[in-house]
């Protein structure tokens, strides 16, 4: 007969993720063992826009891309989460439906916390404290991109996303016409401006990603 491994002792990494950090470690192995694993072979939608919020999701492994309907019905992409990464909280606290879509790429594994059990944790302040720093590291980032995608051209909007979505890993996994998408430019233009920042060393273009070589050198071009 085999024994089921613990999620706390099977994925003992998010005991430091933002969520989790600097709660009781006891409160925290809670969290994660009442948590159910999903794990995906393939890329898959597994929260649609428009659907009601029944939990919140933690990701163990992998990636999940988030992106947004617009009024004509176009997928728009918003960010990449990764991870350690939370998402839904806002949408079950507040028993909404989810602002977004969601989409497990290939090889993601998550863990799912029901409603029921994530409002218990609500009593805990340094849980309450940890929601509301990833609240507001969200809303700067919101800012931050509204104001360049509303001011700035597209040399700076495309700087300015690339940069953010290498934060934790140098390859971010987006064609080119997919990064043409996200900047709101033609490919034409997108190809013409990843070009030059390739001659300038800053990241090289494989097969459907871009790779980050130098992110100094890139954040550099965001500020001037």
């Amino acid at each position: 007969m085999h024994t089921q491994i613990e999620n706390s002792k099977r994925f003992p990494h998010l005991a430091n993720c933002q969520l989790l950090q600097n709660i009781p470690a006891d409160l925290g192995k809670d969290f994660l063992n009442k948590s159910v694993v999903k794990t995906f072979k393939h890329d898959k939608v597994f929260i649609e826009q428009g659907q009601v919020s029944s939990g919140i999701y933690l990701i163990a492994h992998g990636k999940v891309e988030i992106s947004r309907l617009n009024h004509s019905g176009q997928s728009a992409f918003m960010y990449l989460a990764e991870i350690g990464g939370c998402i839904g909280e806002i949408e079950a606290i507040a028993e909404k439906e989810y602002i977004a879509s969601c989409t497990a790429k290939k090889g993601t594994i998550l863990l799912f916390l029901p409603r029921q059990h994530l409002l218990g944790y609500l009593q805990h302040l340094e849980f309450v404290k940890n929601l509301s720093l990833i609240f507001l590291e969200r809303m700067e980032s919101n800012n931050s991109f509204r104001s360049i995608d509303k001011l700035d051209p597209v040399d700076i909007r495309l700087r300015a996303y690339l940069h953010f979505m290498s934060r934790r890993s140098p390859k971010i996994e987006k064609s080119q016409a997919d990064l043409a998408d996200i900047i709101c430019c033609s490919r034409q233009t997108m190809n013409k401006e990843l070009g030059k920042l390739r001659k300038l060393g800053i990241l090289d273009i494989k097969s459907g990603a871009v790779v980050i070589l130098d992110h100094e050198t890139l954040a550099e071009g965001i500020d001037r």
